[in-house]
């Protein structure tokens, strides 16, 4: 069975348009961070902003076999480009702590696609 994650973070004020410009950034050096999730073993990850009343938040969804190897690996990871998420999340986030509580219930995949 493999880990799925969501979780969410609060983005500090005025830090919404940057987070943005660091997903672009992404985007554009999209072979370095494939390879990273190689590495680290990730199967996929995907980022969101959601917006509310009380502010922005940045809300990932992850998929890997193990998470926790997955949180190690990008942690000792001297990826250029994981060093960069590393330096633009402590700049954007207003602290960095959790804020979503989530219950997985289930992960479903149609195996015809891959």
């Amino acid at each position: 069975m493999v880990d799925v994650v969501l979780s969410k973070q609060e983005i500090a004020d005025g830090k919404t348009e940057r987070l943005r410009e660091w997903a672009e950034e992404v985007q554009r050096r999209s072979d370095e961070a494939v390879e990273t999730l190689r590495d680290e073993g990730m199967h996929s990850e995907t980022a969101f902003v959601e917006h509310t009343d009380d502010g922005d938040y940045l809300v990932y969804y992850m998929k890997a076999d193990d998470i926790e190897a997955v949180y190690e690996a990008f942690e000792a990871s001297t990826h250029d480009i994981d060093e960069d998420h590393k330096r633009v999340l402590a700049d954007v986030l207003a602290d960095g702590e959790e804020v979503g509580d989530y219950e997985f219930l289930y992960h479903l995949e149609n195996p015809e696609r891959q």
